[in-house]
Order: structure tokens, then C-alpha cells, then sequence
């Protein structure tokens, strides 16, 4: 257990400091989203300690309240969060379920859901928030228990779920130590959070970690292929969701997400993804040899790209380059 004169983790990279409840609350909702925390003994306790540092898409929390607290977020945003505790315990609950995290048991809050937690006076957890369409575009749909509900706990004792878990702490731990070397380098940054991001596929679709089993792909997988295939190349400028594609293809979701990651080791949407960006890179290429102006901006959003900073990042870890030194001719 930590004394309030041992360092902790990420203390080099503090976000903030607060000893009140409701100023804790509203700079917490301002990182995440809004809520409210309150807590169960006299407020005077309270030494909320958030620590974080910042990596292209996905954040590395350490955060620790310091006193027996309630947290009720309501409708969360567009990320997950999972919950890796140092030390202590807390308790989630979320659509009816409710799980107990500790030392050997991580938690993940899913986006837009309602959900309350209770923290000990000696809880503190690493926080690893990843935007939504991050975690789906590596597992699919939304992390399920086998009942058909959310996955709201994993236990440590299964070899997959302790595999990540020790990476994110020893990734937490380098950034510690050496985080001015590390964050120095851009490139470093998208290395450490492609192998997060990479393990999650371990994490959430190794049998035996809660998600229940892949349904098996059918005789007419092919075909299905081939109409899904069909439907991308004719929509893939719209925002496009993996129901649009399972329903052209005219086969479940899980069915559909089995065959991607069977023949292309990817998501269906990670596809559209990777087709909108080839022809992207194709449109900026023509425009360059054609000697023909072009915005980058118009022509991403020309192939449903709307977020221009994710899309620049896309773009490079696919083509090595920026939209701008294709459009050169770099």
C-alpha cells in the first residue's frame, strides 16, 4: 500500500490534484465524461491523485481517490475503459450485472452505457481508455459474457487475460521511468499503442476469457463473402456499420466478423477502412500526376472520412507517408 510519501506510477505526468468531491467531479467529467462523485466518509479524506499520459488514440490513467467513494458517470461516452487495479477493490455495476475488481480481476466500462461504481479508500487502478471504434475495428462487436451479456470483469487467472495485463503494467512502468525518451518519439508512441490495441484480440477472443464462441462459418460462406465484398466497393464513402454489411451479405454479424478475420485477419470495418484509404491514396496520386489541384480535406471526406486528424493517422501507418506528400508526389 502506498504512504503519502512513496512515489506513484505516472506521478511525472500528473493531469490533477483535488481534496474536493465536487472538484474532483467536474475534472473528471471534463477528461471523460460528466458525473458525479460523492463520498462515504467525510469528505475531508478525499486526495484524489489522476495521473495520465497520452498516446495517439488510446490514454494510460493511474488514478487513486484516497477515500471510500460512490462514482455514478450515467451515460458514459465513445470509449471503453478497462480497469486494471494496483491495490484495493471496487465494485462496478452496469445493465442489471455487478462485478467486483481487484488485484485479480480487471474491469472494462463499455460507451454509452449507465454505470455506477464504488471505490475503496485504498483503490488504485491503471485506466486504459480506448475510443470505441479502436477496440471494435481489433474484437468486433462489443465484448460479451456467453449469457449474451456485457463483459463487465476478467479474472487474471486466465493466462490471456494476465498475458495483457502484465504488458500494460511493464508499458506503464517504462513510461515511468523513461517516459521523456519514449514520447519523444512519435512513431515509438504508435508502436506501444498498436501492441495494446493488438492484444486486445487476445484479451477479449481467446476461448476462456468470457466472449462467448464465434458461430461457425456455413456452407455459403463465399457467397456471402462475395456479396458483402459487392456491397463495401459500392458504399464505402457511406458510414457504414457491420449490420449494413452482415444484412447485404445476408448473414448474422458474429457470422460475418468470423469470416473477415478467417480470410482477410481483420474486422469488417477495418476493411472499409483500408479501402477508403486506398482510394484516397489513389485520388491524391491521380491529382498529383494530373497536375490537378486537390484538397486532402475534401477528398477524405469524399470517402467518409470525418475525423481529419484519426484519418492523417490512418493514412501514414498504411502508406508510410502524409496525405500531403502523396498529393506532392512524396
Amino acid at each position: 500500500m502506498h504512504t503519502s510519501s512513496e512515489p506513484h506510477l505516472l506521478d511525472r505526468y500528473p493531469l490533477f490534484r483535488s481534496r474536493s468531491p465536487d472538484e474532483a467531479s467536474a475534472l473528471m467529467g471534463n477528461v471523460f465524461s460528466p458525473h458525479r462523485l460523492a463520498t462515504r466518509g467525510p469528505s475531508g479524506d478525499l486526495a484524489m491523485r489522476h495521473n495520465r499520459v497520452r498516446l495517439s488514440q488510446v490514454g494510460i490513467n493511474v488514478l487513486s481517490y484516497g477515500a471510500d467513494v460512490e462514482i455514478d458517470p450515467g451515460e458514459r461516452g465513445d470509449f471503453y475503459m478497462l480497469l486494471l487495479p494496483l491495490q484495493g477493490q471496487a465494485t462496478t455495476e452496469c445493465t442489471g450485472r455487478s462485478a467486483t475488481l481487484d488485484a485479480g480481476t480487471m474491469g472494462v466500462l463499455h460507451p454509452r452505457q449507465l454505470t455506477r461504481m464504488n471505490w475503496g479508500p485504498d483503490c488504485e487502478m491503471v485506466l486504459l481508455e480506448v475510443p470505441r471504434q479502436v477496440l471494435e475495428d481489433v474484437v468486433g462487436e462489443a465484448p460479451h459474457t456467453r449469457d449474451g451479456g456485457l463483459t463487465l470483469a476478467l479474472p487474471r487467472a486466465n493466462p490471456s487475460v494476465a498475458a495483457w495485463w502484465q504488458s500494460v503494467l511493464d508499458m506503464t512502468n517504462s513510461l515511468h521511468h523513461f517516459g521523456d525518451q519514449w514520447l519523444a518519439q512519435p512513431r515509438m508512441q504508435q508502436a506501444m499503442e498498436g501492441f495494446l490495441v493488438s492484444g486486445l484480440r487476445m484479451l477479449f477472443n481467446e476461448p476462456g476469457t468470457l466472449l462467448p464462441a464465434v458461430a461457425p462459418l456455413s456452407a455459403n460462406c463465399h457467397r456471402a463473402l462475395a456479396r458483402a465484398m459487392d456491397f463495401i466497393q459500392a458504399h464505402a464513402s457511406d458510414r457504414l456499420t457491420v449490420a449494413d454489411i452482415a444484412n447485404a451479405a445476408c448473414v448474422s454479424p458474429r457470422t460475418l466478423e468470423a469470416a473477415f478475420r478467417r480470410r482477410y485477419d481483420q474486422s469488417p470495418l477495418a476493411y472499409v477502412r483500408g479501402v477508403q484509404l486506398d482510394r484516397v491514396h489513389d485520388s491524391l496520386r491521380l491529382a498529383h500526376l494530373g497536375q490537378r489541384g486537390a484538397q486532402v480535406t475534401e477528398v477524405a471526406m469524399e470517402n467518409g472520412f470525418t475525423h481529419m486528424g484519426r484519418f492523417a493517422g490512418y493514412y501514414k501507418k498504411r502508406f508510410g507517408c502524409t496525405p500531403t506528400q502523396t498529393l506532392k508526389g512524396g
